[in-house]
């Protein structure tokens, strides 16, 4: 398998795993073994970055504003890192608070989980819809 294919199969079940654990809020035990497997996936990809640098590295989530300017704004490659820092930000930040609402006293992040996994949906969006126009 080509490392474009193995990318491509990474991203679909992040997003796959992403969503479904997302609409399944409110079924409890399984939208908490919906978020493990976010988690196993995100861990894995940081290991995938850490083991394979020059193609995968964490270099990708790193933007470089350097010669940035309003007539090239829209297809800069600092726009698209952006983008791509704000949903692995966000989708770590939701997974981190999700396995802290399981632990005591893991009530105070209830309100933090929720929020954070709602500005997963707004950075995925933006980051689908840059794709789209670009």
């Amino acid at each position: 398998m080509s490392l474009m294919h193995k990318i491509r199969w990474y991203h679909a079940v992040l997003g796959i795993l992403t969503a479904l654990a997302y609409l399944s809020g409110d079924l409890g035990f399984i939208h908490d073994w919906l978020g493990y497997g976010v988690g196993v996936i995100v861990v894995l990809r940081l290991g995938w970055a850490l083991f394979n640098p020059k193609q995968l590295g964490l270099n990708r989530f790193y933007p470089v504003f350097d010669g940035l300017e309003w007539r090239n704004a829209i297809t800069h490659p600092a726009i698209s890192k952006s983008l791509i820092l704000a949903v692995a930000v966000t989708v770590i930040l939701a997974t981190a608070t999700g396995l802290l609402t399981l632990t005591d006293g893991g009530h105070v992040f209830d309100d933090i989980h929720e929020g954070v996994s709602s500005l997963v949906l707004w950075t995925v969006g933006l980051h689908a819809g840059y794709l789209c126009i670009w």
